[in-house]
């Protein structure tokens, strides 16, 4: 089983964000951490770099307007129900385009990619200034797709120490540093 916190740690060290990151969600089944990116990525070059990104981690892309998304999203909706107390409604995909041009509106470019690799979704957004100016911010969710399962026991250990790959995700850290915990 991939775990949350391998695939969000590897997503942020990629977009070079995990230094100063902070959890904004932090548990076994679901993770969201925010960063600042010390890349500089010019606005039309951001989403070829998300694709990139998941290119790396052999993460499938799933196109935001599919059907498939709205399914993934829904699932989603239900891991945070089960595993962190959130009942807020985010509105499936038609809430992640209204948070979009609400970022438009007040005068940021956001770009952002949603997929899924075995039993894990992940989300990736990065946002700016339009001009470019100024950081680069980052935001990634991983959520183990099992949580939403009927009978899933949200109270089921994992251990943040395996550093087994057998994943198909190559670390680039070794999970039992204890500056990772």
């Amino acid at each position: 089983m991939l775990e949350v916190m391998q695939v969000s740690r590897k997503v942020m060290d990629y977009l070079d964000a995990f230094n100063g990151s902070k959890p904004v969600v932090h548990n076994n089944d679901a993770m969201i951490i925010k960063g600042i990116s010390r890349r500089k990525i010019p606005v039309d070059e951001r989403q070829s770099v998300l694709n990139e990104t998941f290119q790396a981690m052999s993460i499938d892309e799933i196109p935001v307007d599919s059907q498939e998304a709205s399914e993934l999203t829904e699932k989603i909706d239900l891991v945070f129900k089960k595993t962190t107390g959130v009942f807020d409604e985010a509105n499936g995909i038609l809430g992640i385009e209204k948070l979009k041009n609400t970022f438009e509106m007040t005068g940021f470019a956001i770009n952002y990619i949603m997929g899924k690799k075995d039993n894990i979704a992940v989300y990736i957004a990065m946002w700016s200034d339009k001009s470019g100016a100024g950081p680069m911010f980052v935001e990634c969710m991983v959520v183990n797709l099992i949580a939403a399962d009927s009978d899933y026991d949200i109270r089921k250990e994992v251990s943040v120490n395996d550093n087994n790959n057998d994943d198909g995700f190559d670390l680039p850290f070794d999970m039992s540093d204890p500056s990772f915990k």
